[in-house]
């Protein structure tokens, strides 16, 4: 591990508690490496670092040729199909 630095954070104590209770269960080693494995799953292991302009261009080039394409999907038909998923999944566990 690189340099360290502390910090202090507020959080809702719900979530310390499901934080404390995944060292206790021995799924991480310390509360701060269990922080450090979920900003990395946010980040990448890049950090934050912006990716280059050319790759933002790229992405935003092939979102333009897949809606031209009609390759694109409601955000609300993919959320309707989801939940139906759920809810028979649920349904059929409690039967």
């Amino acid at each position: 591990m690189g340099k360290t630095e502390r910090l202090t954070i507020d959080l809702p104590s719900h979530l310390v508690a499901g934080l404390r209770e995944s060292v206790r269960s021995g799924a991480y080693r310390s509360e701060s490496a269990a922080i450090e494995e979920l900003l990395l799953a946010w980040y990448g292991p890049e950090g934050t670092k912006e990716p280059p302009i050319e790759q933002l261009r790229a992405f935003v080039a092939e979102g333009i040729a897949d809606a031209d394409a009609g390759r694109l999907i409601d955000a609300d038909e993919v959320f309707d199909e989801l939940e139906a998923r759920y809810e028979a999944m649920i349904a059929k566990r409690d039967q």
